[in-house]
Parts: structure tokens; C-alpha cells; sequence
């Protein structure tokens, strides 16, 4: 009888381990189809929208980064845009600000300034 029991309590634990990654792999699957089918945001939504010529420029010619830099590495301008849309290079200190939402505008961009090459 004892082995009886055991083959039994083996096989419920195989059923239910089964049905749990069945569960689960059902789970992701549902959550994938979710993100593939979903509506994607325009870039201008996301708030980094650099499509137009003069803004790609100002990033460049500054040497900025849209994701931030290394901790070593501390930026020295920033670029933000406005309440009426235009974009500008303004010190750390004032992108800061506007990032912490303690000045109005956006940050869309931390630089290393003009002079200085840009390290990733």
C-alpha cells in the first residue's frame, strides 16, 4: 500500500506542476499578444521627439545624450524645450531644474558641451 501512496501523491504533484507552467506559459503568451497588438506611442508622445533637422544638429554639435551619461561623467549644458516648443541649450544647473520640475519645459537632453568629447 505505502507505494501505492507514493505513486499517487508523484503523479498529483506532476499534475499540478504541469498545470502551473501551462498556466503560466498561457499567461505570457496573452501578455506578449498584449504589447504586439497594442497601440504604439508616436515619438512625440514619449516626449523625445528630435525628428526635426535643428534639434538633431544642437544635439550633435553639443555632444548630448538622450539617455544620460556615465556616473564619472558629469554633463555641463543641457537642452530643453519650452512651453511654446523651442528648443534650447541652457546650463546643467537650469535642465536640472526643469527635469525636477522646478522651471517649466521639458528635458530632453544632457550635454558635455561644445568642447569636450563625448564618453559612453
Amino acid at each position: 500500500m505505502p507505494a501505492l501512496s507514493t505513486t499517487l501523491r508523484t503523479a498529483a504533484l506532476s499534475i499540478r506542476t504541469a498545470m502551473t507552467a501551462g498556466a503560466l506559459t498561457l499567461l505570457v503568451g496573452l501578455g506578449a499578444l498584449s504589447v504586439i497588438d497594442g497601440p504604439h506611442p508616436t515619438p512625440d508622445h514619449l516626449g523625445l521627439s528630435v525628428q526635426d533637422k535643428a534639434t538633431s544638429r544642437i544635439l550633435e554639435r553639443n555632444n548630448c545624450s538622450l539617455h544620460g551619461f556615465d556616473p564619472d561623467v558629469i554633463p555641463s549644458t543641457a537642452v530643453i524645450r519650452d512651453s511654446s516648443g523651442r528648443t534650447r541649450v541652457v546650463s546643467f544647473d537650469h535642465g536640472w531644474a526643469v527635469f525636477k520640475k522646478e522651471r517649466p519645459g521639458e528635458l530632453v537632453a544632457v550635454c558635455l558641451g561644445r568642447e569636450q568629447r563625448r564618453q559612453r
